[in-house]
């Protein structure tokens, strides 16, 4: 289910809608509703269009979406704050809306961050750190709500191993082992590029079986998320149920869609 993420397009300065359709021209029939978008009036309705001109897609969310008028980082790390509450809401309403299967969230920070973009990507800003205690009750907060919502199971809840340069992530590596023994029916979101960046790559295949969804991109180095190749696919070969779940294509503006094109066909002839 190789498919990509409209953050890809948004960096290009595509609306939501337009993004969804050129994902699908250019063949993608699972597509990620991803983070870099900028806020749009009537997105609701937008959503309800997209699932209607787009049918048998298979959808998606991640990160923060649908956008706020503000770009910020979604840091559960502060915990079931009123805004927080809204964006969980939010992601509960747009995935009813497209019929998506899969929420994705981030995991919170060691710090309380800011928003900052370069070149369509968004890069975070350190404010201040945060107790590393109280942020871990925080995210337990917040995976609650979201889990309790979710009491009929009908989204696959996953959170993502973000980079954790620099001491960012307040969960990689063993640590998930704390979120999936309190909430069983979390599940991971499989960043192999990060993984293999911050060298958490075997600690993270001991949870293989609980991969729900994989962002596909090349480790984080002078040139971010750039397109894999076959030697680094080969890492995700113990994944058994790779052809199942949705492998998305995460880059940003500066891949070209020769470039991504190239890589989905490479997933596919390799897998």
């Amino acid at each position: 289910m190789i498919g990509i993420s409209s953050s890809y397009f948004a960096s290009r300065n595509f609306s939501v809608y337009d993004s969804v359709k050129k994902a699908y021209s250019l063949g993608f029939r699972t597509i990620e509703l991803g983070a870099a978008h900028s806020f749009e009036e009537n997105l609701p309705g937008t959503l309800k269009k997209i699932k209607k001109d787009f049918p048998g897609v298979f959808f998606t969310l991640h990160g923060l979406f649908p956008p706020l008028k503000e770009k910020i980082w979604f840091n559960p790390s502060l915990g079931l704050t009123d805004l927080n509450r809204k964006i969980i809401d939010s992601f509960f309403t747009a995935a009813e809306t497209v019929d998506a299967k899969v929420i994705g969230f981030h995991p919170g920070f060691m710090f309380e961050v800011s928003y900052e973009e370069l070149n369509g990507f968004g890069e975070t800003k350190n404010i201040r750190w945060l107790d590393e205690k109280i942020s871990w009750k925080n995210l337990f907060d917040v995976l609650d709500y979201a889990v309790k919502k979710n009491s009929e199971n009908k989204f696959d809840l996953v959170i993502e191993n973000i980079a954790a340069l620099k001491d960012r992530a307040l969960v990689s590596g063993k640590n998930f082992q704390r979120v999936f023994d309190e909430f069983p029916s979390v599940g991971l979101l499989f960043d192999l590029g990060h993984s293999l960046s911050d060298k958490t790559y075997q600690e993270l295949m001991f949870f293989k079986d609980k991969i729900r969804e994989v962002h596909l991109h090349m480790p984080l180095g002078k040139k971010i998320h750039q397109p894999v190749d076959e030697k680094t696919l080969d890492f995700l070969k113990p994944i058994k149920q790779i052809k199942e779940i949705p492998v998305v294509i995460e880059h940003f503006n500066g891949i070209s869609e020769e470039q991504v094109l190239e890589e989905k066909e490479l997933f596919e002839s390799f897998f």
